[in-house]
């Protein structure tokens, strides 16, 4: 899942869990592009650890887009997949030797390798969050159990921490990463596709919330055109972080099968190619995370009045549930 060599190249190939670059012809070649790669990215993660703590620290002072228990879970795994991530990018990039720090190699695999349970385990809970805001019921029951994500949850880190450990001990199991990154590929998959499906229900569902609203009060109609731009704000947010989701898949599937995967006969890629697909891969698990942090920092503002009024059909329709339904929704991008 990283690149596992040395800078004077003295790592014989066949233990090396993925190619990586002649480091020091590779160095000489990117120049400052190299250092704005493992600094820029080493920083920008540690912004997301630390803004993550933050708001974990202040959680009893800001409004809260979830419930308490949720919104905590999310906010530890991004700390967490920024903090490893940042260690990981500053201490020793991709194992370049670059600060003279030769750590044990389980550690750097795990360094590496933990940031992705922690990305798809915020992605399921902020998507387990998602669906209760919105109290729709869209998707695989499943993952709307909390039980059911928690031990998934769980079994993931097992996985990578057995897979990293081990194949650093013995190089010969190092199929184990195959597992692990087949497991990450799947199970984002299903959550993207599923995050996915929610979003468009959620859409239909507005679309019908506001017609109502419209039938019934008249002057609700100019609210409602401003609040759409909101609902359509929200869907946008849902399809960037599914759609990085699947993009990080894509990234997986190729870093096995690719030119840079475990079982490729190349000993040392082309150096561009190499760092341009390695900043890709993290700026696509930044992206993800920042949405993913950005959704659950939206407070709760559903403090309206309403009343019940009747309907076209004679049935009486509560004003004020309607609008909570459609705030809900547009509370998920509104700024506090």
């Amino acid at each position: 899942m990283t690149s596992s060599t040395s800078n004077t190249g003295d790592i014989p190939t066949d233990a090396l869990a993925e190619p990586g670059p002649d480091w020091p012809a590779a160095k000489k070649i990117w120049g400052l592009a190299w250092q704005l790669h493992w600094i820029g990215f080493g920083v920008l993660f540690g912004f997301l650890a630390v803004h993550s703590m933050v708001v974990i620290v202040m959680v009893n002072i800001r409004k809260r887009f979830c419930r308490k228990p949720l919104f905590l879970a999310i906010n530890l795994l991004l700390f967490f997949l920024g903090a490893t991530r940042a260690v990981y990018m500053l201490l020793d990039p991709y194992e370049s030797r670059e600060n003279g720090v030769e750590d044990p190699k389980w550690l750097t695999l795990l360094l590496f390798g933990i940031a992705y349970p922690c990305l798809t385990s915020a992605f399921s809970l902020i998507h387990l969050a998602f669906l209760e805001i919105t109290k729709l019921k869209a998707g695989p029951s499943k993952l709307q159990n909390v039980k059911f994500l928690s031990a998934v949850i769980v079994l993931h880190f097992i996985i990578v921490f057995t897979a990293e450990t081990t194949s650093s001990i013995k190089p010969e199991l190092d199929a184990l990463l195959i597992v692990c990154q087949s497991f990450f590929i799947l199970w984002s998959l299903l959550l993207s596709g599923s995050f996915i499906y929610s979003g468009c229900k959620l859409i239909k569902h507005v679309n019908q919330v506001q017609k109502q609203l419209c039938i019934i009060e008249k002057d609700e109609c100019s609210r409602n055109a401003r609040q759409k731009a909101s609902t359509t704000k929200v869907a946008k947010i849902t399809l960037i972080t599914s759609l990085l989701g699947l993009v990080v898949c894509g990234l997986h599937l190729y870093s096995i099968i690719g030119v840079y995967g475990m079982y490729s006969k190349v000993v040392h890629p082309s150096p561009w190619p190499w760092l341009t697909f390695q900043s890709f891969c993290r700026f696509v698990e930044l992206a993800m995370a920042s949405t993913i942090a950005y959704s659950v920092m939206q407070g709760d503002k559903r403090q309206r009045k309403g009343k019940t009024v009747p309907t076209n059909s004679g049935e009486k329709v509560e004003l004020r549930t309607l609008r909570e339904t459609h705030l809900k929704i547009t509370d998920f991008t509104e700024p506090n």
